[in-house]
């Protein structure tokens, strides 16, 4: 009976190895699906970045329409991080200036106290997102809005030196992460 079950088994493995691996070659995830004897694989589609694809999918009419709404947005952003008012506290490190990212995106910081406004520069596509944050100790957290209509947060921790943000930003929609390494 050992035997059988250890055969079962076997054979199994040797149908679905193949299976899973010609499906993460595919460009699927693998996550979690439930077989017999607990074991759980689910396939699903990688998330593609949303960003890029959705804008270079855009007449240019129409990604103008959306970037001149999003300066529009930063400016008001930029305004209510100016009106805030933080609670007495030490003063955090100043982030205003403009930041860069090995991909070559480039990030414009407006701080005030504990509050920011961030906007996105894609050089190939211009002005791709924008946000507001709140500064808690090292740690920056944002909401973002971009030009593709999407969503997401970023969760950032400032370098002891103040000269490179560290962190991610995920998309709210499809749940991609993207690494972020932001320097001055």
């Amino acid at each position: 009976m050992k035997n059988v079950s250890t055969l079962i088994w076997a054979v199994f493995f040797l149908l679905i190895l193949p299976l899973v691996g010609y499906t993460v070659y595919s460009g699927l995830i693998v996550g979690e699906m439930e077989l017999p004897g607990g074991f759980k694989v689910t396939f699903r589609e990688k998330p593609k970045s949303t960003t890029d694809s959705k804008l270079g999918e855009l007449s240019k009419e129409e990604l103008e329409k959306r970037q001149t709404a999003l300066e529009k947005r930063f400016k008001e952003l930029e305004q209510q991080a100016n009106r805030s008012q933080s609670p007495p506290q030490v003063q955090p490190i100043n982030l205003s200036g403009t930041w860069y990212a090995p991909s070559g995106l480039s990030y414009q910081i407006v701080q005030n106290g504990n509050f920011m406004a961030i906007q996105e520069f894609n050089p190939t596509y211009g002005i791709t997102a924008i946000g507001r944050g709140q500064i808690q100790g090292q740690t920056v957290l944002i909401n973002y809005q971009t030009a593709a209509y999407t969503q997401g947060i970023g969760n950032l921790t400032i370098s002891p030196d103040g000269r490179a943000l560290n962190g991610f930003f995920r998309d709210n929609y499809s749940g991609y992460t993207v690494p972020a390494s932001l320097n001055r």
